[in-house]
């Protein structure tokens, strides 16, 4: 890929910290399944040099097994559609890969869930898959050069991302070197862009460098399918639905993400329960519900639409008072 990330900011704050105790498989997220499925792959391939093609004259590896192209797909290989997601071609491929996955994978894992993660970063895979499968054969007339990576998940994952906090400020290194401050929802525009472009170039010129003819419609494809998949959920803007196309639009407040109010709701019920015990249903005269109804929900809403940074000084103090005297009713209780 062509912009590397070094750190991004999300998961220093509170409502972003990854939670075990509800998950399922004894605390083990979505996340860590697709990071670990890919990190045991390349161990197989990289360590243990299972799963190669050989050449059986000099007896040298020459290209991972796996990987997905039209040949193969005409062959009824269809399970490549899924297995190219975890294989890689060299060590800097996969950690590239793995480290833009890393970034993302946790954030979305915290925002949408493990189960919308899995599927986003498969719906990604397999429409950049689609992307680049076509480009090469219409541009090319390639139908053979099998594509490999998980880089058009891991693009998905970021554009979802995106849509969900586009507000969010994060911090990329350009060349693991130059420091720059973004918000989310520009880094993507940008890295995409850089897609396009890049893309483009290896279509209409020849003299580009072995180097630089990578997967770029793969990860355009990707990114196009992890924003429609948040969209699709609410995030950025009115659902993209077929029957949302005759209705009015929304207003803001019938536009917010109640799928990320609720996962942001449930952090907050984690810290202030260690055991993660669920706690009592709420009665009419409670003074916590109506508490988090009038000031605590607003206010996720608006940190989930358009980042924490949204909020003002005085909202993020209210916030915490908010919170605090959660805590102490709860204890209380």
């Amino acid at each position: 890929m062509g912009a590397h990330i070094a750190r991004m900011a999300l998961h220093d704050r509170d409502y972003m910290r990854e939670s075990t105790s509800r998950e399922p498989w004894g605390g083990i997220t979505a996340f860590q399944v697709l990071l670990g499925l890919n990190a045991l792959v390349f161990v197989m391939q990289f360590v243990f040099e299972i799963g190669w093609l050989r050449d059986p004259l000099r007896d040298r590896l020459i290209m991972p097994l796996g990987g997905v192209s039209a040949h193969e797909l005409g062959l009824g290989h269809v399970w490549t559609l899924f297995t190219y997601m975890f294989v890689h071609g060299s060590v800097g491929h996969f950690f590239l890969n793995m480290m833009m996955l890393w970034f993302t994978g946790r954030g979305v894992q915290q925002l949408f869930g493990g189960l919308h993660l899995t599927l986003i970063y498969l719906f990604s895979g397999i429409i950049g898959a689609a992307a680049e499968m076509m480009v090469n054969g219409y541009a090319y007339g390639d139908t053979l050069t099998p594509l490999i990576g998980a880089s058009a998940s891991a693009f998905g994952l970021l554009t979802a991302l995106a849509v969900a906090m586009p507000e969010e400020q994060i911090t990329a290194f350009i060349y693991f070197i130059i420091p720059v401050r973004m918000r989310l929802w520009t880094l993507a525009k940008a890295l995409c862009l850089m897609q396009l472009v890049l893309g483009l170039m290896c279509v209409v010129f020849d003299f580009m460098p072995e180097g630089l003819k990578i997967a770029y419609f793969a990860h355009l494809g990707g990114a196009a399918a992890g924003w429609f998949y948040a969209r699709s959920l609410g995030y950025g803007g009115r659902r993209m639905t077929y029957s949302s196309r005759w209705q009015p639009d929304s207003a803001p407040s019938r536009r917010r993400p109640e799928m990320a109010r609720a996962r942001a709701r449930q952090v907050i019920d984690l810290e202030n329960d260690e055991h993660g015990a669920e706690p009592p249903p709420a009665r009419a005269d409670d003074p916590v519900a109506s508490l988090m109804e009038k000031v605590v929900n607003p206010l996720l809403d608006k940190m989930n639409l358009h980042g924490k940074d949204s909020l003002t000084e005085e909202e993020k103090r209210l916030l915490e008072r908010a919170s605090a005297e959660v805590t102490r009713h709860r204890r209380r209780g």
